[in-house]
């Protein structure tokens, strides 16, 4: 499914130029007469001077003179509306006596979306609607999108890569053992801070390529897709527990809401997640109900300002930090290959500084929130407690190997999980040089 472009060939725009002249223009007639006529100038086209006056406005650009046909057989009576055509056939406008020929034509697209409605307000969730209003701003309701909800991330994908949507907002949280290799376009454990991910995020192993090296990997696994980061968590938070934590054998036994990768290391040290519960996943707005009927023991969302809308700190007591298996984690618009390739290029342009402006935004404010939020949680007795070193050393050693595991099973995995390698231990070298003293 692509875009539907459309052009509504009976609509004026019209223009004040800086001397009050009106410059009208309506698409697809192509006309020219002269501007500032009231409605009792009358003008003989064929012989009076009037055709002429278009390209005698103040300023008015050689170039375009020449490429503009003026039409010599105008009805005797004019009305004060001017029409010009270029010579491509284009009908432009005129703004201050300047060509100002730009086409917007109309483009419709739809959003599915793993968000729904956000009735505990968190922040992720305004990525969506914050995406489409200022699309929809920046192109003068000329590029619309329309969001449909569903909770489904793989789903999503595969609706996007389908042709049956346009574009999707999405987590890269999957089930099938092939999509695992974009978990690196999301969140590794023990990976990358937030503005290493967004170096990571925006890496090009050849710098003429137009795609970036994660997106180059979609069309590698068969998917028409082009993702577009669109909103970061920043760093998260541990988890709350219903017990303290004080070594790896307080996880056994213990069933936890985490998706993921995070989810598969946690369990090797015992853990039960989702992927062990009958129903497999748990709505965001119901963790705190199945922590309350003993579904779950334990659960980790984002960090304070979320967890607090969703009333985990009053069924959880034991709130722990770092979340070390999504350092950095990233949420992206998912298009259609072939619905990109036929928006049109300005609205290619648009999308891209939506995308990056959103980005930006939703991680300024989770950063914002959070530490806020952080203070009230303290006020009400819950201190976070870090994980005992000897925890995050095994659990590290478990996701190196559960790492290198996926590398040998899958060819593409490993190609990726080798060039982040890479990368990884570069920027963190980079990080590290002046990060003990600041």
């Amino acid at each position: 499914m692509q875009g539907t472009i459309g052009n509504d060939n009976n609509q004026n725009q019209t223009h004040s130029n800086s001397t009050g002249n009106v410059v009208n223009v309506n698409v697809g007639f192509p006309h020219i007469q002269t501007p500032n006529q009231t409605g009792s100038d009358k003008i003989n086209s064929p012989s009076s001077e009037s055709s002429q006056n278009i390209s005698q406005l103040p300023n008015f650009p050689e170039e375009v003179k020449k490429t503009i046909k003026i039409n010599r057989f105008l009805p005797k009576r004019m009305s004060r509306r001017a029409f010009i055509q270029t010579a491509t056939g284009t009908t432009v406008g005129l703004t201050g006596g300047w060509f100002a020929g730009q086409h917007w034509p109309r483009v419709t697209w739809k959003m599915v979306s793993f968000v729904g409605d956000n009735p505990n307000k968190l922040i992720l969730w305004q990525a969506p609607e914050i995406i489409r209003k200022r699309i929809d701003q920046m192109t003068g309701g000329n590029f619309t999108i329309e969001l449909v909800n569903t909770g489904d991330t793989e789903e999503i994908l595969k609706d996007v890569s389908d042709g049956n949507r346009e574009c999707g907002y999405s987590g890269v949280y999957y089930n099938r053992e092939s999509f695992r290799v974009l978990f690196f376009g999301c969140a590794i454990p023990f990976g990358l801070n937030p503005q290493e991910q967004n170096a990571w995020l925006h890496y090009k192993d050849n710098p003429d390529d137009e795609l970036t090296f994660m997106q180059k990997i979609y069309p590698k696994l068969g998917l028409n897709v082009i993702p577009f980061p669109a909103g970061a968590t920043g760093a998260q938070m541990g988890g709350w527990f219903n017990k303290e934590i004080n070594s790896i054998a307080d996880f056994n036994g213990i069933t936890m809401r985490i998706p993921g990768l995070g989810g598969d290391v946690l369990r090797k040290l015992g853990v039960k997640t989702e992927k062990d519960l009958p129903f497999k996943k748990i709505p965001i707005d119901q963790i705190a109900d199945k922590v309350r009927d003993t579904t779950l023991d334990a659960a980790e969302w984002v960090g304070p300002y979320d967890d607090f809308q969703l009333g985990l700190h009053n069924v959880l007591k034991y709130y722990y930090y770092p979340g070390w298996w999504e350092p950095g984690t990233t949420y992206d618009i998912q298009v259609n290959t072939y619905a990109w390739k036929d928006l049109p290029k300005k609205y290619q342009e648009i999308f891209r500084a939506v995308c990056l402006e959103t980005h930006i935004k939703i991680l300024a404010e989770y950063d914002q929130k959070n530490s806020d939020k952080l203070q009230v949680l303290k006020s009400l007795g819950i201190i976070p407690k870090p994980f005992d070193q000897k925890i995050l050393i095994r659990a590290k050693k478990e996701t190196d190997d559960l790492l290198k595991y996926y590398a040998k099973k899958d060819k593409l995995f490993n190609e990726v999980y080798s060039e982040w390698s890479k990368f990884r231990d570069r920027i963190k070298e980079w990080s590290k040089l002046n990060r003990e003293y600041l």
